[in-house]
C-alpha cells in the first residue's frame, strides 16, 4: 500500500514538471513569434560626430525585411530631403538596406527610416548624426 502511494505521489511530481516546462517552452516561443524587426545597427551610427560627408547610409535590422518597400531619406536641419535615391536592398543581407548619399556639408543631418518586416510588420523611426566642421 505505501509503495503504491509513493509510486503516486512520484508520478504525479513528474507529470507537474512536465507540464510547467512545456508551459515554459510554449511561452518563450510565443514571445519570439511576436517580436517585430528593430534596427540593429547603422553606418554613419545613431548620434555619430563624422569628419567628413558618408558616401552612403546603411541600416541593418534584426529580421529579414522587403527591401523593395522600404523607404530611407536623409534630412537636414530644417527637414529638408537631402537625398534623391531609393534605397536599395544590400548585397548579400535580406536583413538590410542602403541608400546612397551626395556629399553633405557640416551639419545636423536625420535618417529617416520606413521598412516592412517579412513578417508583415511596419518599422519606421529616425536617428540623427552630424558632420562637423572641417577647420
Amino acid at each position: 500500500m505505501q509503495i503504491k502511494k509513493s509510486n503516486e505521489t512520484v508520478i504525479k511530481k513528474i507529470l507537474k514538471l512536465t507540464i510547467c516546462l512545456c508551459l515554459f517552452l510554449l511561452l518563450t516561443q510565443v514571445s519570439n513569434v511576436w517580436a517585430h524587426a528593430s534596427l540593429v545597427k547603422s553606418d554613419p551610427p545613431r548620434r555619430a560626430s563624422l569628419t567628413e560627408s558618408p558616401s552612403q547610409v546603411q541600416l541593418w535590422f534584426s529580421e529579414e525585411i522587403e527591401a523593395a518597400y522600404a523607404s530611407v531619406v536623409v534630412l537636414d536641419s530644417n527637414d529638408n530631403n537631402v537625398t534623391n535615391n531609393e534605397p536599395q536592398a544590400a548585397e548579400d543581407d535580406r536583413k538590410s538596406v542602403v541608400l546612397a548619399v551626395p556629399e553633405l556639408g557640416p551639419g545636423s543631418y536625420k535618417v529617416q527610416f520606413r521598412v516592412l518586416s517579412v513578417d508583415g510588420h511596419v518599422v519606421e523611426s529616425n536617428y540623427g548624426f552630424r558632420i562637423k566642421n572641417s577647420q
